[in-house]
């Protein structure tokens, strides 16, 4: 969901707090994006930092720490967050299992960012990853300088098919934070095991626990 460039151009003109071009674009948009697990690196409060958003819907994100099965609520609206400022999550310990979720309260759908094959589960509607992450060094413009850590950007639409792609257009840059105390990797679980968690572990926890207002 791109603006066009006359708007783009008068956006950046006018230092929106709000929505930013790509800040880091994602370099396949139109696929999936690797699935990656997400765990702390040390233990204390998980931060993170708006980086902006291209999505005309209202989204929000919350991290549920799969280890402790505890969930931030959901948080950082894209539409009414200020680019830089520091948020709280949640309280983590270092190792412990984070998943991302983002409600398009637009669409009325919810994801999240485990890749279940296309299989729905109670977190996400669609069962495909909808985060993308890469390491965050400096540069983007209004976060702080010398802030690095974890870049996350996120897809808001369901995906209806793949070949060919309808839905959504997986560009992975509707809702785009950094997160400082996080390590992103390829999962490590065979795929049995991965499916596994999808099914078996989201179904659980969610069975007692959702959003209630989509």
């Amino acid at each position: 969901m791109r603006f066009s460039q006359l708007a783009l151009a008068s956006l950046l003109t006018f230092g929106s707090s709000t929505l930013l071009a790509d800040a880091i674009p994602y370099p396949t948009p139109g696929q999936l994006a690797p699935a990656q697990t997400f765990t702390a690196t040390n233990t204390g409060m998980l931060v993170g930092y708006f980086a902006g958003s291209e999505a005309g819907g209202n989204d929000t994100i919350e991290v549920w720490n799969t280890t402790q099965n505890t969930f931030s609520g959901f948080l950082l609206p894209n539409h009414g967050s200020v680019v830089g400022v520091p948020t709280e999550f949640l309280a983590v310990n270092a190792g412990d299992n984070l998943v991302f979720i983002i409600s398009n309260d637009s669409a009325g759908e919810i994801n999240d960012s485990l890749d279940n094959g296309g299989i729905p589960t109670t977190f996400s509607d669609d069962g495909y990853n909808h985060a993308y992450a890469t390491p965050y060094t400096g540069g983007l413009p209004g976060l702080p300088i010398g802030l690095t850590g974890t870049f996350v950007g996120m897809e808001d639409l369901s995906v209806t098919g793949l070949d060919p792609l309808s839905g959504s257009d997986l560009d992975y840059n509707d809702d785009t934070f950094i997160f400082t105390n996080i390590a992103a990797a390829a999962p490590t679980p065979e795929p049995t095991t991965f499916v596994l968690l999808g099914t078996g572990l989201l179904g659980l926890a969610g069975a007692i626990r959702r959003k209630t207002a989509r």
